[in-house]
């Protein structure tokens, strides 16, 4: 039972989000012209990519199925697929040492960790986006994901913020004349603030 659903945990975010994904196209096919362009544009690539991703998924779990067990270290194979390319046999001279722990496999424990901790993050972003708007979740997001979770240093994350920031000002603000959300709390602040 367990292996079945470890077998199939891959394709369950796929599958909730092409869900998402096709509701949101589903429902912005009864809009006027103008205003189901942006739901197109975002929900018709997320579908191609779901359904690609999703046949990915099956095509490796098939893969996995028929393989005959390859006995091999990561650094054998690695010999092997670089001596096909140039055309003769290549040795690498890296001591094992160094490689040990590559290719091992990821307990399951931390597995549904990194997994619990990915939908955090992209739970918290959405409640972000309807709460805060755009204009506070992404930035927020950004210094929190990089920072906290890619380790980058603080100048590294807020420079990248504030270039995302702007890029996104540019380009829907200026350039394509598009509104966003401002969030339900910012705009609540805001009238009592009188703007």
């Amino acid at each position: 039972m367990k292996s079945s659903i470890m077998k199939y945990s891959n394709s369950f975010m796929t599958v909730v989000m092409l869900a998402i994904f096709v509701v949101l196209v589903g429902i912005a096919s009864g809009y006027p012209a103008g205003a189901r362009f942006m739901p197109f544009v975002i929900g018709i690539p997320a579908i191609i990519l779901g359904v690609a991703q999703l046949a990915l998924d099956a095509r490796e779990r098939w893969r996995r199925e028929h393989e005959v067990a390859d006995t091999r270290s990561e650094i054998e194979k690695a010999e092997e697929t670089v001596s096909r390319m140039v055309g003769h046999h290549v040795d690498f001279k890296i001591s094992h040492e160094f490689m040990a722990g590559v290719g091992d496999e990821i307990p399951a424990e931390e597995m549904a960790r990194r997994e619990r901790l990915i939908w955090g993050y992209f739970l918290s972003f959405i409640l972000g986006v309807i709460l805060f708007g755009f204009w506070v979740a992404i930035p927020t997001f950004l210094v929190v994901f990089l920072r906290f979770q890619a380790k980058s240093s603080w100048p590294m994350s807020l420079g990248l913020s504030i270039g995302a920031s702007l890029a996104m000002y540019f380009f829907f603000e200026r350039l394509f004349r598009v509104v966003l959300h401002t969030g339900f709390v910012t705009d609540y602040l805001l009238s009592l603030l009188g703007r």
